[in-house]
């Protein structure tokens, strides 16, 4: 999420459904499915406020529901709002079907007031970010939601689910809701995560900032003074939430918090840790990637960081306009192989030439100890070192056959001039992560990444989605379209690594 810069009970049966959406005509990718389409909110009131880009998709989730594999579930930020307005969307828009990904239908929960949100169903807020999605064992799917509102600091995280693979949803349940003191404090970057040993445990966990003041340009991206990483959880199923609590308070503050369940049950909380010092000529900003972890389901949290990695981003820039662009720099995915308990994690970093590109680690007993960072993103090298840049990394593991896969954008099909060729990529490795053979291209047709929204930067992303299903991976990316009705798409691809 990025901000303006003026910034419970049972589970009712109501469900809101939207309509049926049509892929979209001028999208560049005939071998995958776009599943975005019209936006069911492009009616929606802007306030006198500029810019919203309606039809503009980013930032999607993506999960297979365990007990159906060929239910897949999408959800992304619709209409996202722009410069000098920026920050969160109408709404969110959910896709799912019962198909393998060949047809599926659209919907979405009143998170909202333009989808339909009221005071009644925890919905009246202007804007949301930051979707997450997860599924339960017992096949309930759970969305996340970040709300707030343009004019006034209400802020609040919201969970709906559905029961039927994401074809319908529940009134959303408030998790927190948090009147901010000022648009410089509040919560960011939420995960929920159903536990999949333990049916009705679901867990979320977000950070509480404080006094943003973030230098997108200076390559800290997401990075500011940001406060504790806080934690709610649920027993029955989403119905009701824990109060919330914060589980790390230490240095500068967290970002990007997810949570993963190792076969043994312990919980494993991921995060970016900043930490800020003033010396002489300026501010030294130093990132590192950590974990803390719950042996009782997020009862107690250990006090003392395992230290998965340090994290050397400069962000992404565009290499035929310099421009900033909005990518992952300064976040991470994680992932973990539910047979072996082997954890995998990549991120942008620019240690290995100079600028981003994807790293990887991994640990095979657990967390407890980690593998030092490895280059995995087979990006080229170019007379241009930004046509060599990589980002937005996410990465999945199929707990059957032990594949890991990481997936991210890159420029290698660049040239000079107003079109800066963007593509999304697949690696894979069969003997967890020693090698990376396979390389997929899941664009066919290079994107324009100059024509995606400007949201404090040129908006690609924070994240994209990645889930496995068997043999079977499934990755859900955001797309520009050469339409200023119609700027971005999310696209569908499966593959087999």
């Amino acid at each position: 999420m990025r901000r303006l810069t003026t910034r419970v009970g049972l589970l009712a049966a109501t469900t809101v459904v939207g309509a049926l959406v049509a892929p979209s005509a001028n999208a560049v990718l005939p071998s995958a499915t776009v599943i975005s389409g019209v936006s069911p909110f492009a009616a929606c009131s802007n306030q006198g406020l500029a810019t919203n880009y309606v039809n503009a998709e980013v930032e999607p989730s993506l999960a297979v529901n365990p007990l159906n594999s060929n239910n897949v579930a999408t959800a992304w930020q619709q209409d996202r709002w722009g410069d000098p307005s920026e920050g969160g969307a109408h709404g969110l828009a959910a896709w799912s079907t019962g198909n393998g990904g060949v047809s599926g239908a659209s919907s979405y929960a009143p998170f909202t007031t333009c989808s339909g949100g009221t005071a009644a169903n925890h919905g009246n807020f202007d804007r949301v970010s930051d979707v997450w999605l997860s599924f339960g064992p017992d096949g309930t799917l759970y969305q996340s939601a970040l709300l707030f509102n343009a004019f006034n600091n209400d802020q609040g995280i919201t969970v709906s689910r559905s029961v039927d693979g994401g074809h319908t949803w529940g009134t959303p349940v408030v998790a927190d809701r948090f009147q901010r003191s000022s648009s410089t404090h509040g919560d960011d970057k939420e995960a929920i995560t159903a536990d999949p040993y333990k049916p009705g445990y679901v867990y979320l966990v977000w950070d509480r900032y404080g006094n943003q003041n973030p230098d997108y340009t200076a390559g800290h991206a997401q990075n500011a003074n940001k406060g504790p990483a806080y934690f709610s959880r649920s027993t029955d199923g989403g119905a009701t939430w824990s109060s919330p609590k914060p589980i790390y308070s230490r240095d500068n503050g967290t970002i990007g918090n997810q949570i993963v369940v190792l076969p043994n049950g312990t919980l494993a909380d991921f995060f970016v840790n900043y930490t800020v010092a003033n010396v002489k000529g300026g501010v030294v900003w130093n990132a590192n990637l950590l974990e803390i972890r719950s042996n009782d389901q997020g009862k107690t949290w250990s006090k003392s960081p395992i230290v998965v990695s340090p994290m050397n981003f400069q962000g992404t820039y565009d290499p035929n306009t310099g421009n900033y662009i909005r990518s992952g720099a300064g976040l991470f995915s994680v992932a973990v192989d539910s047979t072996s308990g082997a954890l995998y994690t990549t991120w942008e970093d620019s240690s290995f030439n100079g600028v981003d590109q994807v790293a990887f680690a991994k640990s095979v007993d657990g967390g407890l100890t980690w593998s030092a960072p490895t280059l995995v993103s087979q990006t080229p090298t170019n007379l241009n070192p930004l046509d060599e840049q990589a980002f937005t990394p996410t990465v999945a593991v199929d707990s059957t056959s032990g594949a890991v896969v990481v997936t991210y954008y890159d420029f290698r099909n660049n040239s000079n001039g107003s079109y800066t060729a963007t593509d999304y990529w697949a690696v894979s490795s069969t003997n967890g992560g020693a090698t990376w053979p396979k390389e997929v291209r899941l664009t066919t047709s290079s994107f324009n990444a100059q024509t995606a929204p400007l949201a404090s930067g040129v908006m690609i992303g924070d994240y994209e989605g990645l889930a496995s299903a068997g043999n079977k991976f499934y990755a859900a990316f955001e797309i520009t379209n050469n339409d200023t009705s119609n700027p971005t798409d999310i696209a569908l691809a499966t593959f087999t690594p």
